[in-house]
């Protein structure tokens, strides 16, 4: 059972953020603007600025840019004493923000990293587990490196034998892995997992799936596809839950956001919170969509680590699954009106942007 004092575990890799200012492309950059992030520690950071337990697990170098990385994260109350300090670098990445039909772009820099070199024996799940209620990671962290693929599923199997509750953002990274290494892994892992979010291209590469296009031009009108990504992913894994943020993207700029929750027959981390009506349900689960935001963007990333961040607070919390998955979108496209890689944004923000929003799938302007 979980509840707001959970301690809420995450695991993977931060690293610095290098930003060309004032949208400049690289080529055009005189100086970068610094920061950390990385899908899992943006995670971690959102929990905490919500007010919940949060606590990151990593491997990091002994040097300071590596107690730079950690003292950021400390700054926000995440908590870090369970980081592994060993290694010589900090991964990076430049981010490089777009502009109209002008893609945002990335440009990695984390192969050598402290975490990428690191041995799964690194890592003693018996320690780094004491006290933990949910343990989250991405699809991100077993592709830094098989040792960290192999890593995620011990880390798993100890969470199942403690009855730790476990979520995945599939995230697949193209540029980290290709698909066929991400479905070998993913079928590893996916059936330790109770709560998968898995997004456009996720499914399709990152899982091998076909019901769902991957299209970031229609997707809210495929969003019954999304539902039946949902229950294939629930019974081919075994898993509880699926969450989905579906998009349609018109440009760097402006876009329009939703998001979906799937609970399969037999949840039980959703039983007992009945509010509003499920769009739809069958003899595998019912399922639950937010409004649709349309959404002016000042810079697209990290909003699928908000929408993550959001719902396992909402869960944490105990709301109710429409509750739950319209604060959580509301997390999400709060981010996009944030620079950088972390959601600031509260509790109280977050709810007050649900609230306005209203019910069912009217368009919120």
């Amino acid at each position: 059972m979980l509840f707001a004092t959970s301690t809420v575990l995450v695991f993977g890799e931060i690293m610095m953020r290098l930003s060309p200012p004032n949208q400049l492309r690289i080529e055009q950059a005189k100086s970068f603007d610094v920061n950390f992030g990385g899908a899992e520690a943006n995670a971690a950071l959102s929990l905490a600025y919500q007010g919940d337990n949060a606590a990151f697990v990593s491997v990091v170098p002994q040097n300071r840019i590596g107690e730079c990385a950690l003292r950021y994260l400390r700054s926000y109350g995440v908590d870090t004493s369970r980081v592994v300090r060993e290694g010589d670098r900090l991964g990076s990445y430049i981010f490089e923000v777009g502009a109209s039909v002008r893609g945002n772009g990335c440009v990695y820099d984390r192969k050598y990293s402290a975490i990428n070199l690191a041995s799964h024996e690194a890592l003693d799940w018996d320690a780094i587990l004491e006290g933990v209620d949910l343990f989250y990671f991405s699809g991100v962290t077993p592709a830094v490196s098989e040792e960290m693929a192999v890593a995620c599923e011990e880390a798993l199997k100890a969470c199942r034998a403690r009855g730790i509750v476990t979520a995945c953002d599939v995230n697949y990274r193209g540029k980290m892995w290709s698909p066929e290494r991400s479905q070998e892994v993913m079928a590893r892992l996916l059936p330790h997992v109770d709560i998968v979010v898995a997004n456009d291209e996720d499914a399709p590469a990152g899982l091998g799936m076909t019901c769902v296009s991957g299209s970031l031009k229609n997707g809210i009108a495929e969003r019954d596809d999304y539902v039946e990504m949902a229950r294939q992913i629930c019974a081919k894994y075994g898993c509880s839950q699926v969450l989905s943020v579906i998009r349609d993207i018109a440009s760097v700029e402006d876009s329009r956001w939703m998001g979906m929750l799937y609970s399969a027959a037999g949840d039980t981390l959703l039983a007992g919170r009945a509010n509003a009506a499920p769009a739809g349900s069958d003899d595998a689960g019912a399922w639950w969509f937010s409004p649709v935001y349309d959404v002016h963007v000042l810079e697209g990333v990290a909003a699928g680590d908000a929408f993550s961040g959001a719902y396992l607070h909402a869960l944490l919390h105990g709301y109710a699954p429409q509750t739950a998955i319209d604060y959580a979108i509301a997390g999400s496209v709060l981010k996009l009106t944030i620079h950088g890689d972390s959601n600031l944004v509260t509790e109280t923000e977050i709810a007050a942007v649900a609230a306005s929003a209203g019910g069912g799938t009217r368009v919120a302007r």
